[in-house]
């Protein structure tokens, strides 16, 4: 699972000292990660030659040559944004057996664990295997839309929702409801992505609040009335978690713009020559979904998380630290755990392999990488930080915030809080990583081999 990333100039020159922290934040454009309502595929990334990391929803805005080192295509970068893994009850029966029915039900309901674990990948595939054996199964239906929706494929999600609708039985009203609700928002979010349905200028309404300067759609709130209600409840709930889990709060009010999709792009395509769905210039922008889902919650968690370690640290740097606090957040907001156990045996594979890439290679940014590279890179940063925050307090790792931001390096910030600098910092995590998958050895070659 990869976190947002930013877009920021390396070369970027200090600012004076003295100047009060609050003001030490560059204008350095930070890329959020929403669903693109009108996206026919999934939000990539790649890094360019000077480390400057870029996101589109547009498969044919991705320069040639930018494929991963293998000759893989650029990969999406979330496995997957879900407005929670709600949908109808899979209860396992005393009376399971072998035959094909009681089959199916088990697979539906180890794939809706695997949903509650993070576990997309083997999710998708056992509800697909799921559809080759009943392809008339509605609950596999609901999950693989709802699946859909949250990486933005709004017509494979409209296509499962419509089919759940016809499959689905007596028992499953409820849920019709809400696919019929779910498709009439499908179509909201199709209409704030249409440059014709522009009706004026747009309009950008205040909405009150004590930590948060927000700006709002004048057309969200009309297609959704409790927008702004929902908006500052998610934001509310980002301080309180990243104070709990760090100690600090900003200085002053932050602030955030939220735009429909065709509001946003006509407003500020102009300042990128490629597709961007958010920046960051002092306040956070956001091409926003028509209904405040889950999926914006946690981008909003995980993007005031970026703003709050700015604010105390000056800067973005570590990069590890940075990246790994903002994705733990983001996943705490969604009830995952800091990683799961899957990803931690592919970590243990790499230590094994030679593949596990230093902490300290990883400090300045991600730039530079291959895509598979990126991704364990943020894989580690976000387990280096659960391995932090399970041996230090909430006010260890204010204080390591407060070091940075008086000047200290990282070495010097970990080696206060911790005792340890980076290099023993990674010593520890791996020695972690293998005492949980102690018997992970290389697999044997076959017999008959040269």
């Amino acid at each position: 699972m990869q976190p947002a990333m930013r877009r920021c100039d390396p070369r970027e020159p200090d600012l004076r000292a003295g100047e009060s922290r609050q003001r030490r934040l560059p204008a350095c454009l930070l890329l959020l990660l929403l669903v693109a309502p009108a996206a026919t595929g999934e939000i990539r990334f790649w890094v360019d030659e000077q480390g400057v990391t870029h996101f589109t929803d547009d498969a044919e805005r991705v320069p040639d040559g930018v494929a991963s080192g293998d000759g893989e295509a650029v990969e999406p970068l979330r496995s997957v944004w879900t407005s929670g893994i709600t949908g109808p009850r899979l209860d396992a029966s005393a009376n399971d057996s072998s035959d094909g029915d009681d089959r199916v039900a088990r697979l539906l309901r180890g794939a809706r664990g695997d949903l509650e674990r993070g576990e997309v990948a083997r999710a998708e595939a056992t509800l697909s295997g799921v559809l080759r054996l009943d392809p008339r199964r509605a609950e596999a239906h609901w999950y693989l839309a709802n699946l859909a929706r949250g990486r933005g494929r709004f017509a494979t999600a409209e296509r499962h929702l419509r089919l759940f609708l016809d499959t689905a039985g007596p028992s499953l009203a409820r849920w019709r409801a809400e696919a019929e609700a779910r498709l009439a928002g499908i179509a909201a979010e199709r209409a704030l992505a249409d440059p014709e349905a522009l009706d004026g200028p747009l309009r950008l309404e205040p909405v009150q609040s004590e930590h948060f300067r927000v700006q709002l759609d004048a057309r969200l709130g009309r297609v959704s009335g409790d927008y702004a209600t929902r908006v500052l409840g998610f934001l509310e709930e980002a301080r309180r978690e990243v104070s709990t889990a760090i100690g600090v709060e900003p200085l002053e009010p932050l602030g955030v713009v939220l735009y429909g999709r065709a509001a946003y792009v006509r407003a500020h395509a102009h300042r990128f020559s490629f597709q961007t769905i958010g920046f960051f210039d002092g306040r956070i922008h956001v091409a926003s979904p028509a209904h405040p889902s889950d999926a914006l919650r946690g981008i909003l968690f995980h993007e005031y998380t970026h703003a709050v370690f700015r604010e105390q640290t000056g800067g973005d740097r570590p990069y590890w630290l940075n990246e790994g606090l903002a994705e733990q957040i983001e996943r705490r907001s969604r009830d995952l755990g800091v990683s799961t156990r899957s990803e931690r045996a592919a970590l243990r594979a790499n230590i094994e392999t030679g593949s596990w890439i230093p902490l300290r290679s990883i400090a300045q940014s991600f730039g530079g990488l291959s895509d598979e590279r990126a991704r364990f890179a943020y894989l580690q940063s976000v387990v280096t930080v659960g391995y932090l925050e399970s041996h230090t307090d909430v006010e260890a790792r204010r204080r390591l915030l407060e070091l940075l931001g008086d000047g200290l390096s990282v070495d010097q910030a970990l080696h206060a809080v911790m005792g340890l600098d980076t290099d023993g910092l990674d010593a520890a995590v791996r020695e972690e990583i293998r005492r949980e998958f102690p018997d992970w050895t290389l697999p044997s070659a076959p017999a008959d081999a040269p």
